[in-house]
């Protein structure tokens, strides 16, 4: 093996790309992962984002493990023996109003039925009486996450009516199947604290107006599964860093800092890439991709690859559709934060500070929906905060903290982000600051924007999962028809992000199975 020829190429370091490139290794092929950043992880990266703080570990994009904990993945890989090292979170998400009140989702299912009662005795019991059909629906998607997605509408109905034999559960699912996720919301629970809390987190997968988003309710339910929400030691780089030692053991390569310019297309197949200083590595037998399909088979195919047909579908691919996108913040503290009316006010010993915390209210989540795709900002936006330090102590200084900030801003706001980004910042910060307190011992901070992240990461229109997760854009449909399933219209490349099945979130099945897939075509069995 010549230094550039490999059996594959994977363009991107990510998780995704990552989870690929050991896939591959552990099946004896040769691989090498490219990636332009001078970082491991992408999106899933923690770092020293701070120069005056080269001790606080900052979480720009992921933050926890929550999909991937409910699958064998790190299991199948082995990354335990690499260094990765989870810590169960045993309180991960919660709401917090002014006032102080907090809503906890304990990993226990039991305590958490006991904090929901403080605000409503029948959102309690509406939330135990709708958890085994949330058990099932989500034994039906975990099934889901670690297959090639080759069912039809037809086997997806037989499967769930097997799956989910009883009529009040398929009911129940036919509902969220038909209702946008506020509706379902605002039909399930009466209390602002739930509802509030359901909203925050469901805005944040997608459309939450659009129809069909109602099946978004489970979204929490991993919390009470398994082994919950698991958070890297470490922060993400934890996990990216054990999935670099797999790679290793296996003589795979990292080049960072090597940006791809184009996919090399020989006789109408994938051979390689050219990276932008012009240096060409070829691929023996394929070139799998974990940045979004948007930019695979558009910017880095040479012109003319796809026809007029295939290019459009390419270009019309939802990305943050709806004009509602992440804007983030990230804090090195020299000091502690604390939630002071909430830690007067809990109920019991637990220490908020280790909860992500979510605010609004439903009405407050829908209004500011509406603004957010008008373009416009809101006075006082919802916020979710998370002290990461609190429950990961190696990723600040003793006595110190970091403070992960998000708020759903406008992908494109109107006058642009070069007039508005001061304006959000402060905006943000100041509607957080009715929450918590100890940022007047910031040490510095590291702001993105939507389209920071899109020029950093190559994320479309800052959009985290690549395309939009609606439900008309999963399995075989995601990103496209057509163009579901990893295979691409090149012979040779393919589709290893979120972007395809199953979608955003950290999960790595994305890259695990676009590797699968690859080695099955190699013999022709799909």
């Amino acid at each position: 093996m010549t230094d550039n020829t490999f059996d594959y190429i994977v363009v991107g370091a990510g998780h995704n790309g990552l989870s690929a490139a050991c896939t591959l290794g552990e099946a004896g092929r040769s691989v090498v992962v490219i990636d332009p950043l001078p970082f491991l992880g992408g999106l899933s990266a923690s770092r020293a984002w701070v120069p005056e703080a080269p001790n606080h570990l900052l979480s720009v994009g992921a933050m926890d493990d929550m999909l991937m904990a409910q699958t064998p993945l790190t299991e199948e890989l082995g990354l335990r023996r690499h260094g990765y090292e989870p810590i169960p979170l045993e309180a991960p998400y919660g709401w917090i109003n002014e006032e102080g009140d907090t809503l906890l989702l304990f990993r226990d299912f039991n305590r958490t039925l006991d904090d929901i009662r403080y605000f409503s005795p029948r959102d309690a019991a509406t939330y135990a009486e709708i958890k085994p059909t949330l058990d099932l629906i989500m034994d039906l998607v975990e099934r889901l996450v670690v297959h090639y997605p080759s069912l039809t509408k037809g086997d997806l109905a037989k499967l769930a009516v097997k799956l989910i034999p009883d009529k009040k559960s398929r009911a129940l699912l036919q509902k969220m199947v038909a209702l946008s996720v506020f509706e379902m919301i605002s039909e399930t629970f009466e209390s602002d604290a739930m509802r509030g809390l359901w909203a925050y987190w469901t805005s944040m997968l997608g459309p939450a107006d659009l129809e069909g988003t109602g099946v978004y309710l489970m979204g929490y339910h991993a919390v009470h599964r398994k082994r919950g929400v698991l958070r890297p030691r470490g922060g993400m780089t934890g996990l990216m860093n054990a999935f670099a030692g797999k790679i290793a053991s296996h003589d795979g390569q990292i080049r960072l800092g090597a940006g791809v310019q184009e996919i090399l297309v020989s006789s109408g197949r994938a051979t390689g890439v050219r990276l932008t200083d012009g240096t060409e590595i070829l691929a023996r037998r394929g070139v799998l991709a974990s940045c979004a399909p948007q930019v695979t088979l558009g910017k880095l195919l040479p012109e003319g690859v796809l026809d007029r047909r295939l290019t459009n579908k390419v270009a019309m691919i939802p990305a943050n559709g709806v004009n509602v996108a992440a804007f983030k913040i990230d804090f090195a503290v020299g000091g502690r934060v604390d939630y002071p009316k909430a830690a007067a006010k809990r109920r019991d010993a637990f220490d908020v500070r280790r909860t992500t915390l979510m605010t609004g209210t439903l009405e407050e989540h829908y209004a500011h929906l509406l603004t957010t795709k008008r373009g416009e900002i809101a006075e006082s936006p919802p916020v979710y905060m998370a002290v990461l330090s609190a429950s990961d102590p190696t990723i600040a200084p003793a006595g110190q903290d970091v403070l992960y900030l998000h708020s759903n801003v406008p992908a494109d706001p109107v006058g642009g982000w070069e007039v508005n980004r001061d304006l959000y910042t402060q905006t943000i910060i100041k509607s957080a600051e009715r929450f918590l307190s100890g940022l007047d011992a910031e040490i510095g901070r590291i702001v993105h924007t939507p389209k920071d992240f899109e020029d950093r990461f190559a994320t479309p229109k800052g959009c985290y999962f690549h395309v939009d997760m609606t439900p008309l854009r999963l399995g075989t449909n995601r990103p496209a028809r057509e163009l579901g399933g990893y295979s691409t219209p090149v012979p040779g490349l393919y589709l290893a992000g979120a972007g395809s099945h199953p979608g955003g979130t950290v999960n790595g099945w994305c890259g695990r199975l676009a590797a699968q897939t690859a080695i099955r075509d190699e013999t022709g069995i799909r």
